[in-house]
């Protein structure tokens, strides 16, 4: 791969550590968590370093930009309230430990009210009007808050060891199940494509399903905005590839 891909500048989340070890479901939910996380990271990372580079004077390649930033955002949304709403309630009542997940309610405020201002750039902006200096700008006011959320987080899944390993699985999967009931038109091809079958020599398979759902995700989720799905790092196989727009 290029030097300057998706893995930079804000650096993924190692698995190392924990993924190997089937002692308790922590770790395995730890090793899930972690890998959703990169997959954001990813999407983030395209979008930085692709921004300053949309021509625009090609309003359809910026007006396709503007969507895979919505895509990206309206993911992170939907992350991040089925945690609030599902999996840390799941938590704490598994632990018995009242405010067991709140720093990481905390986290996600923190992080707020940067992540709008983006949003509602890609939302409102004119493809005439798009500056990507701006978008890097609005990038960098809330990625250090975030990314320092999404490692920590996985450091607290960790620490879920001590509690009950079925119960927490349990918990885990209904939360994976909140995350599919989702538009599979705006989301699914975002997260196949920022998903990196190679990730430390290939050994997860995440997202885990059949073989079919990449050419499902390809050929029928996919259509309906195919022209924001160039700008993933990864085809819908979850195979890297180089950036559409870069240095």
């Amino acid at each position: 791969m290029p030097s300057r891909w998706a893995d930079q500048p804000y650096s993924l989340i190692s698995t190392d550590p924990f993924s190997k070890d089937s002692s308790h479901a922590a770790y395995y939910v730890a090793t899930q968590m972690a890998l959703a996380h990169n997959g954001i990271m990813r999407g983030l990372n395209s979008i930085y370093l692709q921004a300053p580079h949309i021509p625009r004077e090609d309003l359809t390649t910026t007006r396709d930009f503007l969507t895979y930033c919505q895509c990206w955002c309206e993911s992170m949304h939907h992350h991040h309230d089925s945690e609030e709403e599902i999996f840390f309630p799941s938590i704490e009542q598994i632990s018995g430990v009242q405010g067991l997940m709140e720093q990481n309610v905390e986290q996600h405020r923190a992080f707020t009210p940067g992540f709008e201002q983006f949003q509602k750039y890609a939302q409102t902006c004119l493809p005439k009007d798009y500056d990507g200096g701006k978008l890097r700008n609005l990038i960098e006011d809330f990625a250090g808050p975030l990314t320092q959320h999404l490692r920590d987080e996985v450091e607290t899944l960790r620490g879920l060891d001590k509690y009950d390993s079925a119960r927490i699985r349990q918990a885990y999967q209904r939360f994976e199940k909140a995350l599919m009931a989702t538009d599979n038109y705006r989301i699914a091809p975002l997260v196949f494509g920022t998903a990196d079958r190679r990730f430390e020599g290939g050994m997860h398979d995440f997202p885990s399903v059949p073989f079919f759902v990449p050419y499902v995700i390809h050929h029928i989720f996919g259509r309906k905005h195919r022209g924001a799905w160039r700008f993933n790092p990864c085809t819908a196989w979850r195979d890297p590839r180089e950036l559409a727009y870069k240095e």
